[in-house]
């Protein structure tokens, strides 16, 4: 089959098209043919060697993804050709990845395609939808009437938090510097969304709350950081999950002590298989309330990856696939 591997920590062009034997599933695992991959920007920093505890090289990355079972797990509850998605694991972190024709995946960290959903859908929703349910529901604490912003809006993370919050009855802020983008997660269920970059953004933001936060989805963090805790209410929660503006923050402590807020980081792979299930199922029955799925910017070919890491770069509307692998 046809992977995406890479051999050493470095650069992402480090990984590279191979041909490599079909894995073997064992104990407990499935082999998935895989339809549709989807990027994450922990991919690259896993190239790069930034990733907490990685795997060792070579091996494909790529945790998220979507296809039919082609051999099932002995005695397991899927059967050859039914259509699943993979939730959190170790796939793409320390064992081979979904960049990649097929995929050996524990059972119990596999989940049919939900009902009205396509592959795309499927292979774009996991990971960032259970980041987002983390930082809302987990540590959140999002409650109907709740006051919600989420920064860096429009990524598969942003995305995946605006349509969650919205479906569970909260009053949204997106935060975004492109102005079409910010149209569009006003479609997606934001009650306001604001420029990033706007000078007054803090003043604006609290006057489109008529107050402050409840609860900061921060996909930004670095600089931006104390924008944020300005924007927080006394005893809110900043949920911290992404570090799009950079790695370090300097905040003023005297607001952050005296408004107690709950400075929280968000880490998907805490979830154990059984947690990552049980948050999926309630995610897909809260997403059915308002009709909302996970939103797709761009699929590429198989042979593109490179590109796609590049457009991911850039700052899509969504989430970057690959695929589809088959027809």
């Amino acid at each position: 089959m046809k992977s995406w591997r890479f051999h050493e920590f470095g650069r992402i062009e480090n990984l590279k098209i191979e041909e490599i034997p079909t894995p073997e599933p064992g104990p407990g695992e499935a082999l998935v043919k895989l339809k549709f991959a989807a990027l994450n920007p922990a991919d690259k920093f896993l190239v790069m060697g930034m990733y907490p505890k990685p795997g060792t090289p070579p091996f494909a990355v790529g945790r998220d993804g979507s296809g039919i079972i082609e051999v099932p797990a002995e005695g397991g509850r899927f059967k050859k050709g039914d259509a699943v998605t993979l939730l959190r694991s170790e796939i793409g972190i320390t064992r081979e990845g979904t960049l990649a024709e097929y995929v050996a995946v524990p059972e119990e960290s596999l989940a049919p395609v939900p009902e009205g959903w396509n592959y795309e859908e499927a292979a774009a929703g996991p990971l960032v939808q259970l980041t987002s349910w983390q930082a809302l529901a987990d540590e959140g604490l999002i409650q109907a009437g709740s006051n919600v912003l989420v920064t860096g809006a429009s990524g598969g993370v942003g995305t995946a938090a605006v349509v969650q919050a919205h479906a569970l009855g909260a009053t949204v802020v997106a935060l975004s510097r492109s102005e079409p983008k910010r149209a569009r997660l006003l479609e997606l269920g934001a009650d306001h969304a604001i420029d990033t970059d706007d000078p007054d953004v803090v003043n604006k933001v609290k006057a489109a709350f008529g107050g402050q936060a409840d609860i900061v989805v921060e996909n930004l963090s670095g600089p931006f950081l104390q924008k944020s805790i300005n924007m927080t209410g006394r005893k809110g929660r900043i949920c911290i999950m992404g570090l799009l503006a950079g790695i370090k923050s300097e905040i003023v402590i005297g607001t952050f002590m005296f408004k107690r807020i709950h400075l929280i980081g968000i880490a998907v792979g805490d979830y154990t298989a059984a947690e990552a299930q049980d948050r999926w199922a309630k995610i897909v029955e809260t997403l059915g309330k308002t009709g909302a799925r996970p939103i797709v910017d761009r699929a590429f070919p198989f042979e593109e990856v490179q590109e796609a890491f590049d457009h991911l770069g850039a700052g899509p509307m969504g989430k970057v696939l690959i695929g589809p692998m088959y027809d």
